[in-house]
């Protein structure tokens, strides 16, 4: 005979394996959703092209001496 009792570890599992399987098939359906978009092509009032920038942007220096492991004080 099966044990109708049920661990609380397993009912958590459980549900969260059930809310795993939701939030992929909700990210199924929004892919879908972004492709068929995409095979249609850009909304009417988007522009076709980003803006070109003026002059390219130069990179901001580091003013913390560098790379490597941040150390808490």
């Amino acid at each position: 005979m099966k044990h109708l009792v049920r661990n609380y570890g397993d009912d958590a599992r459980a549900e969260e394996l059930n809310n795993l399987k939701l939030a992929l098939a909700t990210f199924v359906l929004q892919l879908d959703v972004f492709e068929m978009r995409m095979q249609e092509g850009l909304p009417k009032g988007l522009p076709k092209e980003l803006p070109k920038l003026s002059k390219p942007r130069q990179p901001v220096p580091r003013t913390d001496g560098g790379g490597g492991r941040r150390k808490d004080n």
